[in-house]
């Protein structure tokens, strides 16, 4: 049986997030802070804010989001990249993730970060502490409201990341207790997205809708991000019970009406402007993300968004990067934004988007901070990881309704983001219907790291349409669509019969 120990302790989280090595032994926590710590609401609000400082490491300091989008994606490497193209990334393009597991280039490094699990355990741990002594503070330092809040927060961040374990992984060690140290089997992750979604359920309205403080706007959990994360905790539960997925979509429309209630979420129509906003991450349709501000001191690794693969000067590099490293195949975007109908996201995302070569640019992601001056002026990317934002759950509403025969509704949800895009509405039904709302996914979420996720819940993995890189029956049935899962020496001494993966050993 597979089982695993895992702890964060507090000391290690209030100083830079070294997480404990020795998974055997439990520090109390009085040792670790002092009797002085949980006293108030601004030991509360830096501990959760350590916890940003977790997921950040895991979507911003990582290739995870880019990596989401490559594999089995309609995309080459065209200039200066991973070996010319023959290297880890190509691996990546055409699922053949074997040699990543032992590969020792930049690359193969960059990939197997994605295939530690530890980080999101990390998170899931700090949150479990914060739920359990955020109940130490008195009263006179914290409203019975904020304590609520910073619950749910952590509720929040916990169920994110069993999210993010179960889509990448699959079967999840689960616990929620505080300084966890027993050892626990991997458990079937059907099982663990139920908890995750009554988990979520539990604490969803005590999440602001909005936030008085605009800078925690997009970047702090509220009501439209909880109802976001059980939405896609939902559709995720669905793929995998394949005789029970009635309830599940019936829970996404649900979800799609509540979030369509608060005015306070919109859409914005696609201009330069608003693409540059919305990728900051303020706006009336963003709902969670991790920020990036080089004014304010956070900044993420190059190779966290796709603007490092698919831009070029002056949107990435020095005045000498003239190409892009990769583009989407000719035939492929063509068919995906065709030149004949109308559609805001054609000119204002892209450029040279039929050139198939190092022309290409994918402008979705253009915000930008310079460094250097004249000829050592360099260009770097400060978009935020957005995470969460309102089309992707309208679209999921919109899938959840077709998928239930309600065509009406469906059109409805997926129409919304057709006109913001000012494209024309569609009147497709049935199993019609089903495909342009995939398709419109991963039109609206290009380089969101969707499509990957989106490509194996649907099963569309397996069909030469959908992917470049297509898996049989048989292979994604023993697991092919997950990622390997490499154990570090640390976890195989505190569990010697844990085991990656099956399929990938």
């Amino acid at each position: 049986m597979k089982k695993l120990k895992y702890i964060l302790v507090l000391g290690a989280l209030m100083t830079g997030f070294q997480s404990c090595d020795n998974f055997l032994n439990v520090t109390p926590i009085d040792a670790l802070s002092g009797n002085n710590f949980w006293k108030t609401k601004a030991d509360v609000e830096g501990y959760m804010g350590g916890i940003y400082t977790r997921l950040k490491s895991k979507l911003g300091n990582s290739m995870l989001i880019p990596a989401l989008d490559l594999r089995g994606n309609f995309v080459k490497i065209v200039n200066n990249l991973d070996n010319n193209g023959n290297g880890p990334i190509n691996n990546l393009i055409s699922n053949n993730l074997k040699p990543v597991m032992s590969g020792t280039t930049t690359y193969d490094n960059r990939l197997k970060d994605i295939m530690n699990w530890k980080g999101w355990y990390d998170v899931i741990a700090a949150s479990n502490i914060l739920i359990y002594e955020i109940d130490k503070v008195p009263a006179n330092q914290l409203s019975e409201t904020d304590r609520k809040q910073y619950i749910a927060e952590a509720t929040f961040t916990r169920n994110l990341s069993y999210l993010f374990i179960c889509k990448l992984f699959g079967d999840a060690i689960y616990y929620t207790e505080a300084y966890h140290s027993l050892s626990l089997p991997r458990r079937p992750q059907l099982e663990v997205l139920k908890l995750a979604i009554a988990d979520m359920e539990s604490v969803k309205n005590d999440l602001p809708v909005t936030y008085a403080d605009n800078s925690k706007a997009g970047f702090r959990p509220n009501r439209g991000a909880a109802i976001a994360l059980l939405m896609h905790l939902n559709m995720w539960a669905a793929a995998w019970e394949e005789n029970n997925k009635v309830p599940y979509y019936e829970a996404i429309v649900t979800l799609g009406e509540e979030i369509s209630s608060h005015t306070q979420y919109h859409l914005l129509p696609i201009t330069i402007d608003n693409t540059k906003s919305i990728f900051k991450g303020k706006t009336a349709e963003n709902l969670f993300g991790i920020l990036q501000e080089y004014n304010y001191g956070e900044s993420f690794v190059d190779f966290a968004n796709p603007s490092f693969f698919f831009s070029h000067y002056p949107f990435r590099g020095s005045t000498t990067k003239t190409t892009s490293h990769m583009t989407y195949e000719k035939e492929y975007i063509e068919k995906l934004f065709p030149a004949t109908e109308s559609d805001e996201r054609r000119t204002v995302w892209f450029e040279n988007m039929s050139s198939d070569n190092g022309n290409f640019q994918l402008k979705k992601f253009i915000n930008v901070y310079s460094t250097g001056s004249g000829s050592n002026l360099t260009v770097k990317n400060d978009d935020s990881a957005i995470i969460f934002r309102l089309p992707d759950a309208l679209l999921l509403a919109a899938e959840a309704a077709a998928e239930l025969g309600n065509d009406a509704i469906a059109q409805g949800y997926v129409n919304q983001v057709r006109a913001a895009a000012g494209a024309q509405a569609f009147t497709t039904t049935g199993n019609a219907l089903k495909d342009d709302i995939y398709k419109e996914r991963k039109r609206e979420l290009i380089g969101e790291g969707h499509f990957y996720f989106d490509l194996v819940r649907t099963k569309r993995v397996v069909n030469t349409e959908y992917s470049n890189a297509v898996m049989s029956v048989g292979n994604f049935n023993a697991g092919a669509w997950t990622w390997p899962l490499i154990i570090s020496d640390a976890e195989k001494v505190a569990n010697p019969s844990l085991i990656g993966n099956i399929f990938w050993n």
